[in-house]
């Protein structure tokens, strides 16, 4: 008999929605007014008793099980002689019915609730890898084995599974309840492309290689002779072809080959800002160079044996047979420019739409991609600023005597504007810091306003969430890119966690976002610039990946979860430890976000006794 440690199995229930629509039809017929007219009423009973072989409430727990016996109650089984009363039990026993069958449709509509809960419950707690004498096994965030120590080789869990190996050393994946959903033998090979998972198995006609997708099914037949990954794309090898497959599965470029020809096919693709954009690349296939997009196929640019070199948001460059260079620019499938007159061509933001390119006298032009022709001649470098979407740059109304700036999107002049400042810090994050002649800072949004009419003797960038730690006479605060103060300005210093950390604690009302400095202590503070907890502290670090932080009290030192608030204790201030989306690594100890010490893992002893 199998320990209970050995081997956890996980039911997945799933409530039909068919119960819940077929009640409802069924309870339709059913008008409650007329019940006391004694013809109808047993009509009523008859349909509502002989419908009731129509009901399916498939829960199919175990599919061994022999199936129970098929019971229709009837008036019959009462023999009642009595008219008058078999008619009120007629009614009553349909009173009765109803009643069962809308408790049991709200039993189906509850549990189903609750189960939807456990599966998201269930689905923010990956198993954790532990190894015990070389093996790889997994533990749940309570501590529980899911699976003891027994692979080979086990990866963390990626979306519900885990590629593994046995003793053998050949692949199987697991289930997060340690079920063994693709077993050895399955496929020959497997491996990792982000959540994808490239395999090959053996076919009728030999084997073949194949991808999966995230929840194990096929995303492309097992037909290739080799498919690898490269460049945000798939290349593979049939048959007398190379070609590429995109993310989503799609066989969207094929090359054929001569008999002789090697089957070597490269790919190196630009990297985008913005990955809203279509990405392109230049695919080489033996010596032959072609630019390629990598989402649909399209072939933008003819085949040469001169090298082509991605640069970045899809500017690229062909070395020439005298070794100078062809710079080339590619948007919606398209060359939109191709010259030999510059030795450098740049695009800071796609949105924009401004080439930068210097020319060999090392002079700028600054091109539209809209008209491709130059924003304004003779523009300096120094009087341009660049943003995540616009493009600014300054300029002089000498007829007013007054300095503008003159912003642009998509390749055209969209506002100018005539104010006292200069910008002192470029976009990011859609907001510039503004300089003002008094020597104050302010913030300019996109679309050229101002988000507040306060003035800062201390400006910082906003981050990606959308706020900024700024400072005024009465001292630090925070505000957001709606000019909204979160914290008063009225403190020492304020520490603010990092993005991701934002995005991955952003719906838990005590996610602890801020520390803020007053009176020499720190407090914490959460999303919407509430107090989280009545105690001070001497010092706060703020992880840079995971919702929690180290603190210390006059009494300890110790790490605290922004969510719950959890304490582990330190030995020191400057403990180290390792923290991941579900636990945590003091030493040789494994902590969850409770708090609790989870497992500990003795190979570290061994190996610091070593």
């Amino acid at each position: 008999m199998k320990n209970a440690d050995e081997e956890i199995e996980m039911l997945d229930f799933e409530a039909d929605e068919k119960v819940s629509n077929q009640i409802d039809e069924m309870l339709d017929f059913i008008d409650l007014s007329d019940v006391s007219e004694d013809t109808k009423s047993d009509e009523q009973l008859e349909k509502l008793l002989d419908s009731s072989s129509t009901i399916q409430t498939k829960v199919e727990i175990d599919a061994s099980r022999e199936k129970l016996d098929e019971y229709k109650p009837s008036i019959k089984d009462f023999n009642i002689k009595n008219a008058k009363t078999k008619k009120m039990v007629k009614k009553a026993m349909l009173y009765v019915i109803i009643v069962m069958l809308l408790g049991f449709e709200f039993f189906i509509n509850k549990t189903g609730e609750v189960l939807d809960n456990l599966r998201v419950y269930a689905s923010n707690n990956a198993p954790i890898r532990i190894v015990q004498n070389n093996k790889y096994g997994y533990i749940d965030h309570t501590g529980k084995k899911i699976v003891n120590p027994k692979y080979s080789y086990g990866e963390e869990f990626i979306k519900g599974y885990a590629i593994v190996k046995d003793s053998s050393n050949l692949p199987l994946i697991i289930d997060k309840g340690g079920k063994e959903v693709i077993p050895t033998g399955t496929y020959f090979s497997i491996y990792r492309v982000g959540t994808d998972i490239i395999a090959s198995k053996v076919t009728k006609k030999g084997l073949k290689y194949g991808i999966l997708d995230a929840d194990l099914k096929e995303k492309t037949e097992f037909k290739y002779d080799m498919i690898s990954y490269s460049g945000d794309c798939y290349t593979y090898t049939i048959s007398n072809a190379v070609g590429i497959i995109n993310l989503d599965g799609r066989d969207i470029y094929r090359y054929k080959l001569t008999d002789d020809a090697d089957k070597i096919i490269e790919v190196s693709a630009s990297s985008v800002t913005n990955k809203d954009y279509q990405r392109y690349a230049v695919i080489k296939v033996n010596s032959s160079s072609q630019i390629v997009n990598i989402n649909d196929g399209t072939v933008v640019s003819g085949a040469t044996l001169n090298e082509v070199v991605p640069e970045e948001n899809n500017v690229f460059y062909e070395v020439n047979s005298n070794g100078s260079k062809r710079y080339i620019y590619v948007q919606d499938n398209k060359v939109l420019l191709e010259s030999d007159d510059y030795t450098s061509l740049t695009i800071n933001s796609i949105e924009a739409g401004v080439l930068k390119a210097l020319t060999s006298s090392y002079t700028y032009e600054f091109i539209s991609t809209k008209t491709m022709e130059q924003i304004k001649k003779g523009l300096k470098e120094d009087n341009t600023y660049y943003g995540d979407n616009v493009f600014v740059y300054a300029d002089h109304n000498y007829k007013k005597n007054k300095d503008l700036l003159v912003m642009v999107k998509n390749g055209e002049i969209y506002k100018t504007l005539e104010e006292d400042f200069v910008i002192e810090k470029p976009f990011d994050n859609g907001i510039a810091i503004v300089k003002f002649t008094d020597g104050t800072y302010g913030y300019l949004n996109e679309e050229g306003s101002l988000i507040s009419d306060s003035r800062f003797i201390e400006a910082n960038s906003f981050d990606s969430y959308g706020e900024a730690v700024c400072k005024t006479d009465g001292g630090y605060g925070v505000i957001n890119k709606d000019g909204k103060v979160i914290i008063e300005f009225e403190n020492e210093e304020i520490k603010m966690v990092s993005d991701i950390v934002k995005k991955k604690s952003a719906s838990g009302s005590n996610n602890v976002f801020y520390a803020v400095k007053k009176d020499n202590k720190y407090a914490i503070y959460n999303s919407n610039g509430k107090r989280v907890n009545k105690t001070y502290y001497n010092d706060i670090v703020f992880d840079e990946k995971e919702p929690l932080f180290k603190a210390s009290t006059d009494a300890k030192d110790m790490l605290i979860t922004s969510e719950d608030l959890n304490i582990i204790n330190l030995t020191s201030f400057n403990t180290e430890y390792k923290a991941y989306d579900n636990y945590i690594i003091l030493k040789n100890e494994y902590y969850n976000y409770n708090g609790k010490l989870i497992y500990v893992d003795n190979r570290m002893d061994e190996d610091s006794g070593d």
